[in-house]
């Protein structure tokens, strides 16, 4: 009897991490049995979370072999060395992730940056699909893009493409997680601003008594209430997404642009906001050529993306 072949996509996220098992062919998951958890802030820890979940997962696949994992997380990171040089969202440095996970799982693992790879499986099994070139944008902890071109993903001579997240768009800013000031994360990134609603609301309550907001959620629903102070917050953090969609669109001309992450699908103010401002912000033929849709795989795109580098590596 032939053992079943099946593909590990692992997606590790600055606040969550999603573990899947799938069948080759089969990017979107269709019905695959998946784990999620915070993730933990010691990547040994992560790893041994993930490696304990493959067991589970196999099981509720109904049985089989892993042949091949594919992995991503927020970063700059080395794909080739399978290492998370430093990323400000995990707060993990100099992490050999593949190496650690392909030691304990004894299967080859590739490594890719979470936007790159939430492009590829857009292009491959959501609203990518026969678009070329293809460009996925993430707004979420962080914010990336992923390009995706003939269908490979178009990463760069240094492995940097995408970084449009760290795109200054104003040298007196605000403070971004990766040290300097003004770039597009640090307005609409949920790191950022989580750190601009304590500097704006220092006080542990409203005037009015409520709770001060905390995170990127509470800021949008105390701007939809009327709030002048996250009302500011939230149309900057539009104002960025606007900015760097609209370069995506001067640079790439891309077919599609798809937005995701928990920002971007969560918020739908925030994403037609931005579109309309891109529009405006974008040369008159770059704007008028825009097509920008939301993300078609959801919290699944960076599994999906995982897949696809999963089952490469697997047939070589």
């Amino acid at each position: 009897m032939t053992t079943r072949r099946l593909l590990l996509a692992v997606d590790v996220g600055a606040t969550k991490t999603l573990v899947s098992i799938r069948e080759p062919g089969d990017p979107a998951g269709v019905a695959a049995p998946t784990e999620r958890w915070a993730t933990p802030r010691d990547p040994l820890a992560s790893v041994t979370e993930i490696a304990a979940a493959v067991t589970r997962l196999v099981r509720s696949a109904g049985g089989g072999r892993v042949v091949a994992a594919g992995v991503v997380a927020p970063g700059p990171l080395d794909a080739a060395a399978g290492r998370i040089d430093f990323s400000p969202n995990l707060g993990w440095r100099d992490v050999p992730l593949a190496g650690w996970l392909s030691d304990r799982l004894g299967v080859p693992v590739v490594l890719e940056d979470d936007a790159t790879a939430a492009a590829l499986g857009e292009a491959h099994a959501g609203a990518g699909r026969d678009a070329d070139p293809f460009a996925y944008l993430t707004v979420s902890s962080g914010v990336g893009a992923g390009v995706v071109v003939g269908g490979r993903s178009l990463r760069g001579a240094h492995g940097l493409a995408g970084e449009v997240g760290h795109l200054v768009i104003d040298p007196g800013g605000p403070r971004c997680g990766c040290g300097r000031r003004g770039d597009v994360e640090s307005y609409t990134g949920g790191a950022s601003l989580a750190r601009r609603a304590r500097e704006t609301w220092p006080g542990r309550l409203l005037p009015g008594g409520a709770p001060a907001p905390r995170d990127a959620a509470a800021i949008f629903r105390l701007a939809r209430g009327g709030d002048p102070d996250a009302a500011r917050l939230v149309e900057e953090a539009a104002e960025a997404v606007a900015r760097a969609i609209a370069a995506l669109g001067a640079v790439l001309d891309p077919a599609i642009i798809a937005l995701g992450g928990s920002l971007a699908l969560g918020q739908p103010w925030l994403r037609r906001r931005a579109i309309a401002l891109a529009r405006r912000r974008a040369m008159a033929e770059t704007g008028r050529a825009l097509v920008v849709v939301p993300a078609a795989l959801g919290d699944g795109s960076c599994l999906a993306g995982a897949t696809v580098l999963a089952e490469r590596l697997a047939t070589g």
